[in-house]
């Protein structure tokens, strides 16, 4: 099973039953989650949707310490940029051909040294890029709609 073959909402409810393969759950599988996530509840909630559904899953899986807080909000900014500009794709693959760059699993190496990203203070909360600032996401307008497609 590879992530192109469920629908979001299938891919989704995998993940969150746990029964989603674990040795398929790599980079672009953890990408279509935040793309899920964040689309359906915007930045801050769907980040914290993520962060949920990572760690359960990762615990289901007995792999709990995998969980690195760093990584995942990184990437949760990186993929949020991305969608601020282009909000309109309906696909996760059409997503990705308009941001190529975000299948780059080294990515984050643009923003944080090696040592920073393998820290035990990095993988337990956030820590700010230490060398270049990640690109700066649109802020929510308080009182504006979010979307729950």
């Amino acid at each position: 099973m590879s992530t192109g073959e469920l629908s979001d909402t299938e891919f989704l409810a995998a993940i969150e039953a746990a029964t989603y393969p674990g040795d398929q759950f790599g980079h672009r599988g953890h990408l279509r989650l935040g793309w899920v996530c964040l689309r359906a509840h915007g930045f801050d909630a769907g980040l914290e949707r993520i962060r949920t559904l990572v760690r359960t899953y990762a615990t289901a899986l007995g792999a709990a310490e995998k969980f690195h807080e760093t990584m995942t909000r990184a990437w949760a900014e990186r993929m949020q940029v991305a969608l601020d500009e282009t909000p309109g794709p309906d696909s996760f693959e059409a997503f990705l051909s308009m941001h190529p760059e975000l299948l780059d699993s080294k990515l984050l190496g643009r923003h944080y040294r090696k040592e920073t990203l393998e820290s035990p203070r990095a993988k337990a909360g956030w820590v700010p890029p230490d060398l270049q600032p990640l690109p700066l996401r649109k802020q929510a307008t308080p009182g504006a709609p979010v979307d729950t497609r």
